[in-house]
């Protein structure tokens, strides 16, 4: 558990820097817009997380300017406890000014849990494993912090594949585009 928290915070301060550096550029160049012409700043790689587009590293590309794919996963092991997921999300975007992107997302995420619950009797392990589907839809938002670094934030309507409940789910990502 350690170590993932570790490798976590090292990633989220790789790309903090990335967007520190981004924020410096902007300063140089004209400024953060998503608008500007010659710069289409077409796909991104980042860091997201939540049920529905998966946790772990994640890419993007544009299908239309309007549209934009998002597939993301993780894979988390130690000896005693194993986790999978994957992502794919769709993102339209409703409204885009210079800085911030208003959008409707839809999505489904796989997740794998396998987790040692003990030993047997004849010293064999035990093991507890979940697989869940979860599928849903709602809305988000991406600010541009630098020319190429952009925060993202989503409220979606989750149907959880393991007890089939639909619950109000928050999504974080931070993405570099280029």
């Amino acid at each position: 558990m350690k170590k993932e928290l570790v490798r976590g915070l090292t990633c989220l301060a790789f790309l903090l820097a990335l967007g520190l550096a981004g924020a410096a550029q902007a300063q140089g160049d004209g400024g953060k817009d998503w608008n500007r012409l010659g710069d289409t700043m077409e796909g991104a790689l980042g860091l997201h997380y939540g049920k529905l587009g998966g946790n772990g590293l994640s890419f993007r590309y544009p299908l239309r300017w309007y549209l934009y794919v998002q597939a993301a996963g993780g894979i988390w092991h130690s000896e005693e406890d194993q986790k999978h997921n994957l992502g794919f999300q769709i993102n339209y975007i409703l409204r885009q000014d210079s800085q911030a992107r208003l959008y409707l997302a839809a999505g489904l995420g796989y997740f794998y849990h396998r987790e040692k619950v003990g030993t047997g009797e004849n010293g064999q392990d035990l093991w507890s494993k979940s697989k869940d589907w979860n599928t849903g839809a709602g809305v988000g938002v991406e600010y541009l912090l630098g020319t190429r670094v952009a925060l993202q934030g989503e409220l979606d309507f989750v149907h959880e594949g393991d007890d089939g409940d639909v619950k109000v789910a928050p999504q974080v990502g931070i993405h570099y585009y280029w």
